[in-house]
C-alpha cells in the first residue's frame, strides 16, 4: 500500500517506509524526494496499544480457556494495528533537521558508551 506524500499529495510513499520513519530516518517520496516522519508519539502509542490489546485478549483467553478467542485476539490486535497505521500522519521534516537528528543521536550514543565505560 502506498501513502500520499505531505507535500506533493502523490501515493508514493511505501508502507513499510511510514512504519519505519522517525527523525533520523524519514520516509523519502519517491515523486518530489520530500521527506516525512510519522511523530514519535504516534508510533509508540500504535505499538502500545496493539500491545495492550493482545494482552488483553489473551488474559481473557486464558482466564475463559479458549483457543478461539486467543485467536480472535491476535486478529483483533494485527487488524488495530493496521488500521492505527493508515490513520498515522506523515509529517514533513525539512532535510536539516533529519542531519540535526543524526548527529545528536550519534552523540548521545558516544556519551552511552563513555558512560558504560567509566561507569565500573
Amino acid at each position: 500500500m502506498k501513502y500520499a506524500c505531505p507535500r506533493c499529495r502523490a501515493l508514493s510513499i511505501p508502507g513499510l517506509a511510514k512504519r519505519w520513519s522517525d527523525r533520523r530516518f524519514p520516509a523519502k517520496c519517491a515523486k518530489c524526494g520530500g521527506l516525512s516522519h510519522v511523530l514519535a508519539s504516534t508510533s509508540s502509542g500504535i505499538v502500545v496499544g496493539t500491545f495492550l490489546v493482545l494482552l488483553g485478549s489473551m488474559v481473557a483467553a486464558a482466564g475463559a480457556m479458549s483457543w478461539s478467542l486467543a485467536v480472535s485476539g491476535v486478529c483483533l490486535s494485527v487488524a488495530s494495528n493496521m488500521w492505527a497505521w493508515r490513520r498515522a500522519v506523515l509529517i514533513p521534516i525539512p532535510k536539516e533537521s533529519v542531519d540535526n537528528a543524526r548527529a545528536v543521536s550519534w552523540a548521545l550514543a558516544g556519551v552511552y558508551a563513555l558512560i558504560a565505560l567509566l561507569g565500573n
